[in-house]
């Protein structure tokens, strides 16, 4: 897409795999803070995001998802949930009614892709849903 920064909604999967692994979803935070493109979720991804960290799997101490939830805000912009009227309209969108709010969100903000490793969660034609991986190679592509 040249001429103009990608945007990209993240889902909770995504940011996750990118706050506690080394990897592509690394990367593209890494690239969302140095504003290489823009990044977005919403506060019900963030909440999503807290919830997964403080599994007892991971060991994370209080402080510990204080400072990743810190450093998330510094790669990606969170918007407003979607409104209960909107989340009401759209409760048929999607079999998984959790991720309601992640579609919507999307859609919502407008962006270039909804990123997510969720088979389960579609993009539409509008905002495509597309793998870390893809996401990267579309914009390295757009670097040649």
């Amino acid at each position: 897409m040249p001429g103009r920064s990608v945007r990209a909604f993240l889902d909770a999967n995504t940011i996750v795999s990118g706050l506690l692994f080394h990897g592509n979803e690394a990367v593209l935070l890494e690239l969302g803070r140095y504003r290489a493109l823009e990044l977005y979720s919403n506060n019900y991804v963030l909440g999503e995001v807290v919830s997964v960290l403080g599994r007892e799997e991971f060991s994370l101490s209080r402080e510990e998802i204080r400072g990743l939830t810190s450093y998330h805000r510094s790669c990606i912009v969170v918007l407003e949930d979607p409104s209960w009227s909107a989340l009401r309209e759209n409760i048929g969108l999607l079999d998984d009614k959790k991720d309601i709010p992640v579609a919507l969100g999307a859609l919502e903000s407008g962006v270039d892709y909804l990123v997510t490793g969720d088979k389960e969660l579609p993009g539409s034609e509008e905002i495509p849903a597309i793998t870390t991986s893809k996401l990267l190679d579309e914009i390295l592509s757009d670097e040649r």
